[in-house]
Formats: C-alpha cells, sequence, structure tokens
C-alpha cells in the first residue's frame, strides 16, 4: 500500500496545493503567458512541538527536497531578529502585542525565499513566498515559481513612494494576489477539504484584481490613485461619444508638472470616474497631445516635454480596447476587459533561428533588412502584412488580378510606408524587393485558423499552409499585436527529452511528477514510439494502489504531432 503522505502537515495539504496550482495555472493562461508557473508548500514546525519532521514539503516527491531548507530554522531566527519591524513603535497596544507575531509570519516567508535563492540561480527561476499561516503544528508558506526568462521578456518598471523604490509589473501583481489567495485559504479550518469552497477566488477575478492592483501604484511619482483607476479606464474606453470609438490616450502627470505643455487648461478637475465628461473631454485628446491626468483626475489637455522620461499613459485603440504603457513598452493590454500580457516583438535569437528555418540558406544581410522591418512595423499606428515568399516573382504574377504588380523595388523605409497606406499585404522576396502591392492573399481554411483573431492573421494561415515554396508573413493587426506566421517552435534538446522517458519509464506513483510535468510540457516532441513508453508508464503509475483521500492526476495521453520532425531537435 503506498503511503499518502510521508513529510505531513495536515491531512488536505495535498488538496489544497492542487487547489492553488489550479489558480495558479488559470491565471497565466488568460495572462496568455507561455511558461507555466509551479506551485509548492514549505512548513515549518512550530518550535512547542517536538515530534514530526521539522521542514516539510508539498508535493514532497518533486523537484524541491526538504534538504533545501536545511537551515531554513536558522534563516528565521537571523531574519526575526533584524527584521525592521523591531523598530516600529505603535500607538495601538494590541497592534504592538500583534507586532512579533507578524515579524514572525512574515521572517518565516523571507527565509523561505533566502533558501531558494541558490536553486534559483541556478535553474534561471524566480521564486516569490507568501507570508506563513500556522496550519495544525505548522507555518506554512506558499510558494509560486518563475520562470525567470518570462520577468525578462515582460520586465517590470520602477515606482516611487516616498524614499521607496520598487519595481512592479502585472506579472508580480498577478503573483502577488495568488499569493494572497493562499493566506486566505490557509486561514480556514481544514485548508483544502472544501475544494468546492476552499477560500479562494475564481482565476478570472483574481486576475482582474491583480489589474487593479497593479494601476494602483504611484506610476505619478508619491501619488496613488484614489479611486479603482483600471475600472475608470475600462469604463472609459467602453463609452463611445456620437457613435465615434475611442481613439485619444491620457497622460499620467503631476498636474502642476512645469514639464507639461497644456493647450488647455480646466478650471476644475474633472474626476476620471466621472465617465460620460470624461469620455467628452478625450474627444478633444488627439495626436499628440492627451488628456493629462493626476491623482484620478483630469487637468486638462496637453503633453510631456519630450527631453523628460517618458510618461505613462494609457493609449485608447478602438472601442474597449486599450494599452497601458510607458513609452514604447507597453505594460498591461486590455481588449473586452480581459487583461493580456503584451506581445512582445520576436526576440532576436529567435527570430534568426525562424527565418533560416523557414528559408534554408537565406542570406545572413537579409534577416538583418527584416529585423529592421519588423521594427518598422511595430512603429505603424494601423494594421498591415508583409509577404516573404521564396517565389514572390511567380506570386505576383499569379496574383495579379488580386493585387497591383510593381516593378521589383528594394524594400525601403519610404516604400513601406507607402505600401501599408492601402488594404492588402506586401508582397516581398528573401533579398527584401518588393514585387507586389496591396495583395489579397488566398488559401483553404487550416487548423491553426481561428475566428477569434482577425481576417488579416487567418488570411496569412491560410496563404503560408497552401503553398510549398517557404513563405512567411509579418502580420500586424490594428489592436497593434504583432504575429509571425510561421512561428516555429523552440528547438530543445534531444538528450533532455531521451532521459525523461527513461525516468518515467522506471518511476514510480512516488517520483514520476517531475519528468511527467516535463514530457506534458513538451509533448510535442516526443516520436511516436517515445509517447508509446510514457503512456505504458502512465497506464501502471495511475492504477496502482492508492490510499482514501491520496489525489491522483490523470494525465491526457500522448501522441506523436503530426508537425514533429527531426528539426525542432537540437544535440
Amino acid at each position: 500500500m503506498e503511503r499518502a503522505i510521508r513529510l505531513f502537515m495536515w491531512g488536505y495539504q495535498p488538496h489544497f496545493q492542487v487547489a492553488l496550482q489550479y489558480r495558479a495555472d488559470g491565471v497565466f493562461d488568460l495572462l496568455g503567458a507561455d511558461i507555466k508557473p509551479h506551485v509548492f508548500l514549505v512548513g515549518l514546525r512550530s518550535d512547542d512541538i517536538k515530534e514530526g519532521q521539522q521542514v516539510c514539503v508539498e508535493p514532497e516527491s518533486e523537484e524541491w527536497p526538504a534538504e533545501l531548507f536545511k537551515n531554513l530554522e536558522g534563516a528565521v531566527a537571523e531574519r526575526v531578529a533584524s527584521h525592521p519591524l523591531n523598530r516600529m513603535h505603535y500607538g495601538d497596544a494590541q497592534a504592538m502585542r500583534d507586532k512579533p507575531v507578524h515579524i514572525k509570519l512574515a521572517s518565516i516567508g523571507e527565509a523561505v525565499k533566502r533558501c531558494l535563492s541558490t536553486q534559483d540561480q541556478l535553474l534561471d527561476r524566480r521564486s516569490f513566498c507568501s507570508r506563513a499561516c500556522r496550519v495544525g503544528n505548522y507555518y506554512v508558506v506558499c510558494v509560486i515559481q518563475v520562470a525567470a526568462s518570462l520577468l525578462r521578456q515582460h520586465p517590470p518598471i520602477k515606482v516611487r513612494w516616498r524614499e521607496d523604490v520598487s519595481e512592479t509589473s502585472i506579472i508580480h501583481s498577478c503573483i502577488d494576489q495568488l499569493l494572497r489567495e493562499g493566506q486566505a485559504g490557509l486561514a480556514l479550518p481544514e485548508p483544502g477539504r472544501a475544494l468546492g469552497d476552499d477560500g479562494m477566488r475564481h482565476p478570472t477575478e483574481i486576475l482582474r484584481r491583480a489589474a487593479s492592483s497593479f494601476m494602483r501604484n504611484p506610476f505619478v511619482p508619491n501619488e496613488h490613485s484614489f479611486s479603482d483607476f483600471f475600472e475608470d479606464v475600462n469604463r472609459l474606453s467602453q463609452h463611445l461619444y456620437e457613435g465615434k470609438s475611442n481613439r485619444g490616450h491620457l497622460v499620467l502627470a503631476p498636474t502642476n508638472d512645469p514639464n507639461v505643455e497644456y493647450v488647455m487648461r480646466l478650471e476644475k478637475s474633472v474626476p476620471l470616474s466621472e465617465t460620460r465628461w470624461a469620455r467628452k473631454l478625450l474627444q478633444m485628446a488627439a495626436g499628440d497631445y492627451g488628456l493629462v491626468v493626476g491623482q484620478g483626475s483630469i487637468a486638462g489637455v496637453g503633453k510631456v516635454s519630450n527631453v523628460s522620461a517618458a510618461p505613462f499613459c494609457v493609449e485608447f485603440l478602438d472601442h474597449h480596447q486599450w494599452d497601458f504603457r510607458q513609452g514604447e513598452q507597453v505594460l498591461l493590454r486590455c481588449r473586452f476587459g480581459d487583461v493580456r500580457l503584451p506581445q512582445e516583438p520576436i526576440g532576436k535569437e529567435r527570430f534568426i533561428d525562424n527565418m533560416r528555418r523557414v528559408f534554408p540558406g537565406i542570406e545572413e544581410t537579409s534577416i538583418e533588412r527584416f529585423r529592421i522591418v519588423l521594427d518598422l512595423l511595430t512603429q505603424l499606428r494601423h494594421g498591415s502584412s508583409l509577404v516573404i515568399a521564396a517565389d514572390a516573382a511567380a506570386e505576383a504574377k499569379r496574383l495579379a488580378r488580386q493585387g497591383t504588380v510593381i516593378e521589383p523595388t528594394p524594400l525601403t523605409q519610404e516604400v513601406l510606408r507607402r505600401a501599408t497606406m492601402i488594404d492588402g499585404s506586401i508582397l516581398v522576396d528573401t533579398s527584401g524587393v518588393c514585387h507586389a502591392v496591396g495583395v489579397i492573399l488566398d488559401g483553404q481554411a487550416v487548423e491553426d485558423s481561428t475566428p477569434s483573431r482577425g481576417s488579416r492573421y487567418n488570411s496569412a494561415v491560410r496563404y503560408v499552409a497552401a503553398g510549398k515554396p517557404p513563405r512567411m508573413v509579418f502580420v500586424m493587426s490594428d489592436d497593434r499585436t504583432l504575429d509571425v506566421v510561421p512561428l516555429l517552435r523552440l528547438r530543445v534538446d534531444r538528450n533532455s527529452i531521451t532521459a525523461a522517458v527513461q525516468e518515467i519509464s522506471t518511476a514510480t506513483a512516488d517520483d514520476y511528477h517531475r519528468s511527467r510535468n516535463f514530457l506534458d510540457e513538451n509533448r510535442f516532441y516526443l516520436s511516436e514510439e517515445q509517447c508509446q513508453i510514457v503512456n505504458d508508464a502512465l497506464d501502471r503509475i495511475e492504477k496502482s494502489s492508492r490510499e482514501m483521500g491520496q489525489i491522483t492526476i490523470i494525465t491526457s495521453r500522448f501522441k506523436p504531432h503530426i508537425l514533429m520532425n527531426d528539426s525542432y531537435l537540437s544535440d
């Protein structure tokens, strides 16, 4: 008989961990993050208890062995002694009595993070820890771990409140909100027992609260928003003015900042929460000039001097669609009330790898030229698409009735600017020579087409799928979303796949989680033979005897992907 819990804290600890992992997965999926978070629990036995393990980890059989925390008790003692709250004196007697408890609970979470720091550096991860909560005999900390590459892809920005400078992002805010949900769940009796009523919100609500919290930051130095800035902006984006969609922008700046140039200064500021009034004023915010907003109120129409640091702005793109940005860095994207991570332009290394694999033998100078073209497309304020085709000359003739054929002309910034003023795609060859403009792409519907995306994107997907000669399309949608079609999956190390398959083939229910998680995230790369080995192992493990109440994660079975080939593996 398999033992249910070896590192025992309380009877429903695996249930609670699974519930919090579900929330974290849901939030990151809604955000559009392509990297999954990992959730686990760390428990430190209370000083007044002498029985049981001193440190427990849940899940206990994955990649966070209890040995990582062998110095946890000492780290907690050090942090308690040096905690800044020791120097704080409260006028309220009850607050002073509670202070030692608050210091200890905060110190345990900070000490857990410290114990994970070395592993984080080795594995290129970042760990975020909650305050500890007392559950039974243990002080329990919720930990959320994400790949550091995600935070590099969406870097945080700095905000100032009085003398303190901190870093924040929508990802940080989501993690913070998830940890708060974990703390709330742990505070309930027998956390994890009532899976349908476990004290934690649905991922949609968690993300909404995280966005609201993020946009309450002092983006204007030392100015917190007194209202719910996220909700104010979202309501404003929904309102039409005489049937017209929003196209203006808000500029966050101190209203008396000498670097703000006003075209029109209001005698009395208008709260952003006065949606109809604010929408009427927004109609005057066009071009370089926006509504200047400080402390949640509109001061007038103006702009910030171009020699000042880039201000934080809300840019309205269309009805119920807006971006929150600083300069060219988009911090949060909201479409019809749904919060998303901004889609960053494809990274240099992946762009080069993608071009080489789609167009074998392409010149390095051509790759660099198309990187510049991609950057120019991202700067346009309207939708556009550019097709790179190995058979561009022949395609221009074939599509002559649904486009405008031109004499072969090198693609320049001026050609690009003028060609994107009309509907249709720009057709160029792999050397960057333009053969046609205003081209309407054709092709049969394919599996990758999706009604949730616009016609420009779906046309690109169909066109690329229909052609045997290599083709690629850069698509810039009206909502400033950039797509590269096709964007081939990253290559993975062949040996890592082989090792994980071998590991799960001999694993038991106690130790198969690490290999299962890795293979589940990389199932695209498995061959037919490897899929069969993994499926046989999962059949064996999931049928093994288990104790009543123990959770078993049923993994969907593996099957080879039709697009997988040897080019996706590296040695």
